[in-house]
């Protein structure tokens, strides 16, 4: 997602990634305390990084 070394993706990014959050844990009825593990993997498959803690709160931030 990222075209800078070390810079994260951009808001439009972060939209779509919030998006596909809130997708997959309703079509796959992931429970709530499963959410920052989902928010994690997603941010790893489309950011390719690892996420810190603030980002994943604001993945599932409602």
């Amino acid at each position: 997602m990222a075209d800078g070394e070390g810079a994260g993706p951009s808001a439009f990014e972060f939209d779509i990634l919030r998006e596909a959050f809130r997708k997959s844990v309703t079509e796959l009825k992931i429970g709530e305390q499963h959410w920052p593990e989902q928010a994690r993997k997603l941010y790893r498959a489309m950011a390719d990084g690892e996420p810190d803690d603030n980002m994943i709160a604001w993945i599932i931030s409602r």
